[in-house]
């Protein structure tokens, strides 16, 4: 009997490392067939021009100081544009497996080794990931994005580890330097998404408190350096001068109360375009767990960390109010707090009953049947797409070896477009003055780019 449970739980285990380097598969083949686009060419155009690691240092200085305080991810950037692509594209595939993994240990409730719990988290993420073509595909996008809100979950996982096992922790004093560097690093990530990790690591200590009033030495040193570390770290960046800048140049139409009020209004239409769906599935399950507990005080003993998760994604979203006008990729760090919570309720349904369980089962599956599909066509789409942009690429720098000063290239093919590529909208046009043709006039050494349509071009 002994040997059939140890049997069991080894194949789980390893059903589980599996699916775990199936995601990083597939996340793969997208990173490869995603080329360079838009602001990845007027970075490593700058980033050529640097000799050591200390120019990078300088060159992001520059940037602190005339357009954004987002330095930790923009070294990053600069740091793996010196390298091959396919560096990045393995490295961006880890990154993204580590965040479905980061996400999976804020699950509280589930199974060991829970395969189809780190599914759903896989699903979500592709199915609901805010702008997932830039936020986790398009090289800028993901250190600012994909890269920042890794950043920030481990520090959060981290800080909610040592929480629970506060009295068991080995070696407290690398504790308390560890922390505060994690915690600098996540605090200067992204404005909203930092700001919400700061959110969720004050209650999960002020939780702590509260079930450990009474107790002597209930405070650790960490827990003060590394809360005090990200504090640091969002302050730099929000105080950056480019960010004054830059916000400067912002107009709005209105101004005083009504800008803010405009600004919620357009806040709630985003939340409701990026998460209506995920947010439809995240209340059903909620309902479900009302339901089958016994009380109010129950739901809460039960299920409080996916009601935080979900406190602070909507915190993550309306902290925008803040901003004049945010990019629709801001909200990427809110939803992966968002499918935190979700994916914490959908534990917390009790299963015991046939038809929740078969729910829950049908749910993974549905999803998985819809994303088998999309992935399928979607990558058919990236790899036309890839083949047209490696073809311009290797006409480009042929024309770039001859010495060509003025370039005429065509423009995509139509009807490639997908949700996991931005290549459409990165893409070059008929006016050599358009910002994209001067990136690519820049990153080749021409003096201009102009596009024309596919159609009718026969240079290759």
């Amino acid at each position: 009997m002994i040997k059939l449970i140890a049997d069991a739980e080894k194949r789980k285990k390893t059903l589980f490392y599996l699916t775990v380097a199936a995601a990083g598969i597939l996340i793969l083949i997208f990173n490869v067939l995603t080329p360079m686009m838009t602001d990845d060419l007027f970075y490593s155009t700058a980033v050529s021009e640097a000799t050591s690691f200390w120019d990078l240092v300088m060159q992001e200085y520059q940037q602190y100081m005339t357009w954004s305080g987002r330095s930790v991810s923009h070294l990053l950037l600069r740091c793996f544009l010196r390298m091959d692509k396919m560096v990045f594209n393995v490295a961006n595939s880890v990154v993204f497996v580590l965040l479905t993994l980061l996400i999976y240990w804020n699950v509280e409730h589930k199974k060991r080794y829970d395969t189809p719990i780190y599914i759903l988290i896989n699903l979500l993420l592709w199915i609901f990931g805010v702008v997932f073509r830039q936020t986790v595909l398009w090289e800028t996008g993901a250190f600012n994005y994909l890269w920042g809100s890794t950043i920030i979950m481990s520090f959060i996982t981290a800080y909610r580890y040592g929480l629970k096992h506060a009295g068991e922790l080995k070696a407290p004093a690398l504790w308390a330097i560890f922390m505060p560097i994690l915690g600098v690093l996540a605090g200067w990530c992204n404005e909203n998404t930092s700001g919400g990790g700061i959110l969720m690591v004050w209650i999960c200590l002020g939780i702590y408190l509260y079930e450990k009033r009474g107790e002597v030495k209930k405070i650790r040193l960490w827990m003060i350096t590394g809360l005090i570390g990200q504090v640091i770290g969002f302050l730099f960046m929000i105080l950056a001068p480019g960010n004054a800048l830059r916000a400067a140049t912002k107009e709005e139409e209105h101004s005083g109360w009504f800008a803010y009020l405009s600004r919620f209004q357009k806040i709630t239409l985003a939340v409701r375009n990026n998460f209506l769906i995920l947010l439809i599935i995240g209340l059903l399950l909620f309902i479900v767990i009302r339901y089958q507990a016994e009380s109010w005080k129950a739901v809460w003993n039960l299920s409080r960390y996916g009601i935080l998760w979900a406190f602070v994604f909507l915190a993550t979203c309306y902290a925008l109010v803040l901003t004049p006008e945010p990019m629709p990729r801001a909200y990427f760090g809110a939803g992966i707090f968002l499918t935190t919570a979700v994916t914490n309720f959908f534990v917390d349904v009790s299963a015991k009953e046939k038809i929740f369980a078969s729910l829950k089962t049908g749910l993974i599956a549905t999803m998985l049947l819809i994303m088998f599909f999309t992935y399928m066509d979607s990558g058919a789409n990236l790899a036309r797409i890839y083949r047209e942009y490696n073809e311009r690429d290797i006409y480009l720098t042929q024309k770039a070896q001859e010495g060509v000063t003025d370039v005429t290239v065509p423009m995509l093919r139509p009807d490639f477009e997908t949700k996991y590529s931005d290549g459409y909208n990165s893409d070059i046009q008929e006016d050599p003055s358009y910002w994209i043709n001067v990136a690519y006039a820049s990153y080749y050494g021409f003096n201009t780019v102009t596009g024309v349509p596919r159609e009718g071009w026969t240079e290759y």
